[in-house]
């Protein structure tokens, strides 16, 4: 273990319904402020889901070189802004990097399906000839990755990683791997997911974890007693990753570290006992007690079965510090699979630099899911975070983040 390289955090990029940018997005998170509402994307009239976190106000062409916007699906568009304000952020010009030695390590669930629906629209209305020629690699969940690479000529070691609602955990998990054992000194790390459109949103709600409420202030409230299931959102979020050699040696601002991180799969999925050991064993491998960790960020995906679950395996890796604050951030935005957990990574990085906790949505929890939830604007001193992230069919990663 101690011969492996520590990994820092350098950069952060969010394009979130919360805010497009760390500050307006922390500024809202802090604030309590929700950025769920009633899905305008499409007449929901007669859909079975009514709300969302929608992006407004975003252009593609602030960002992203108008050959490549073309090309592309909204979910790569979100992760190119998050990448090109994650690099700015770290202050990082690749093109004085070694190619080879630059990785990218993203999670995509969905794919793209704003640029599916159209292809769609084009082969049954205008003919085959219509179809943009780029739909199949736009549409493809590699792509986010793919297009990244192209545009920084980044050539390290990479991968793409398909897993649910942990998709970006896993991709932070080997991402951070692939510099702790020496293949990259720089990675780009998080993910992406587009699904606000009619097919995208039924494909969802298939699943049957998805809320079919109408009231924008209570169809997401993870762990609460009327829970009702997952309201999706969409955007990118996109930390840089360096070796701490590497950032020290360019002068990189620091925002944190990356101490540990632990992957476990629950056989039964109902059941949570390989999640309670995947915390256990992120907690072992920083050298840390449940006592050290100052703010637990959950992954509160808002069903019956997940919440329980989760609130178990919390309750069981924490018996010695029962009333850790926990906290949902994306009950304020929406679940963003792929992007959800750099997303609450992230979170907790400005937590330690501000002192300021993400306010999650008021919680009336049943007795199997009582924790110290965070519902009102607080300020305490941040130095380690636990984030969790769990995939539907029992997937879990859990990372220690550390100031």
């Amino acid at each position: 273990m101690t011969d492996k390289k520590r990994v820092v955090v350098t950069g952060i990029g969010i394009v979130n319904p919360s805010g497009i940018g760390k500050e307006q997005f922390w500024q809202n998170m802090t604030a309590g402020k929700s950025a769920i509402g009633e899905i305008d994307r499409f007449d929901p009239t007669n859909f079975p889901t009514k709300v969302a976190g929608t992006i407004h106000d975003f252009k593609p062409d602030d960002f992203i070189p108008r050959r490549l916007v073309v090309k592309t699906d909204r979910f790569t568009h979100y992760a190119l802004a998050a990448s090109d304000l994650a690099l700015t952020d770290a202050n990082l010009d690749l093109e004085t990097e070694d190619s080879y030695r630059v990785g990218v390590w993203f999670g995509n669930n969905a794919g793209g399906w704003d640029i599916c629906e159209r292809g769609f629209k084009e082969l049954y209305n205008d003919g085959a000839t219509m179809v943009n020629p780029w739909q199949a690699t736009a549409w493809f969940p590699t792509a986010a990755q793919g297009y990244v690479t192209i545009r920084y000529g980044i050539r390290g070691y990479s991968k793409s990683f398909v897993c649910d609602r942990a998709s970006g955990a896993s991709g932070l998990y080997f991402g951070v791997k692939s510099i702790q054992n020496g293949h990259n000194d720089v990675v780009l790390t998080g993910g992406s997911e587009a699904p606000i459109t009619r097919f995208g949103m039924v494909c969802y709600y298939e699943t049957g974890e998805i809320s079919g409420a109408a009231d924008p202030s209570t169809a997401y409230q993870p762990f609460d007693k009327d829970r009702s299931g997952i309201v999706l959102g969409e955007g990118s979020t996109v930390l840089v990753l360096e070796s701490e050699e590497h950032a020290l040696a360019r002068g990189a601002k620091i925002y944190g570290e990356v101490t540990s991180g632990s992957m476990t799969t629950d056989t039964d999925p109902t059941q949570g006992v390989q999640f309670k050991r995947a915390m256990n064993k992120a907690l072992k491998d920083a050298n840390l007690s449940a006592q050290d960790i100052d703010v637990v960020f959950a992954e509160g995906c808002g069903t019956k079965t997940g919440d329980r679950i989760e609130a178990e395996a919390i309750k069981g890796a924490f018996a010695d510090a029962p009333d850790v604050p926990v906290t949902v951030p994306k009950s304020l935005f929406g679940h963003l699979y792929g992007a959800s957990c750099t997303t609450e990574v992230a979170c907790s990085l400005m937590a330690m630099e501000t002192g300021k906790l993400p306010v999650m949505q008021s919680v009336n929890a049943e007795d199997d899911c009582q924790l110290n939830f965070v519902t009102q604007a607080q300020s305490i001193p941040v130095a380690r975070t636990l984030v969790n992230s769990r995939a539907r069919e029992g997937v879990n990663a859990s990372f220690v983040i550390s100031k």
